[in-house]
């Protein structure tokens, strides 16, 4: 569960990343107006430059409306703006949508498939905090990742983790990173793995050949390959 804490932390540090990076144009007023507290002046600046299409413009005034900025909170409003700057590429706002749709406070809804939907339009963008999430969610074995695990994955294995191969002739692949624990699968000599935790002498990891393990699993670390 995401809290709204780390929500609005996370958008803040977004926020002013793009405002420290932007060119010296009419957004530069708009900073200014901002680091004021005009926050009126900002957005009838950054208005007209959304409306002619600025991502930049788009997802902070999303953020204006998701936080309050001198306007009235209004999440679906944010998350229109959002859609906006997403649909051309802006990793901020489609990973914002993403936390949006995870958290499901205010007028829209919860709904963890299109959150993960948007975390991996971010994370292809090389936003490292959807690849955080996704991989939070995975290890957690959250049951939204779980039903779609190996499409997840799909030719994005070198975001989430490392892929290793068994070396041992059998290798028990288990729910927990314990011997006590119950084995879900054997893995044989040669099969790949995608290590994405560990935990003392134990890994946890994504079997990649076998789309009938919907879970990631523990195996010991030794009998791996480096």
């Amino acid at each position: 569960m995401i809290s709204k804490h780390i929500f609005a932390g996370l958008l803040s540090i977004s926020f002013g990343a793009v405002f420290n990076n932007a060119v010296a144009n009419d957004l530069d007023d708009a900073v200014d107006a901002m680091r004021s507290g005009d926050f009126a002046e900002a957005y009838c600046i950054m208005r007209p430059l959304a409306d002619d299409g600025d991502a930049d413009a788009q997802y902070n005034i999303g953020w204006m409306y998701m936080n309050g900025y001198g306007l009235r909170v209004n999440d679906s409003l944010a998350l229109e703006w959002w859609e906006k700057a997403s649909e051309q590429g802006h990793s901020d706002a489609s990973f914002s949508i993403g936390m949006l749709y995870s958290l499901g406070e205010g007028e829209v809804s919860k709904d963890s498939n299109e959150a993960i939907d948007y975390y991996l339009i971010a994370a292809d963008a090389g936003h490292e905090d959807a690849v955080a999430i996704l991989k939070s969610m995975m290890v957690r074995n959250d049951r939204f990742v779980r039903e779609r695990l190996h499409s997840i994955i799909h030719n994005r294995e070198s975001l989430f983790g490392i892929e290793r191969h068994v070396k041992a002739k059998k290798l028990n692949a288990r729910k927990g990173p314990s011997t006590e624990t119950k084995v879900v699968a054997g893995l044989l000599k040669g099969e790949t793995v995608l290590e994405i935790n560990k935990q003392g002498q134990w890994s946890q990891v994504i079997v990649l050949a076998d789309e009938d393990i919907d879970r990631t699993v523990w195996v010991y670390n030794p009998l791996l390959e480096n």
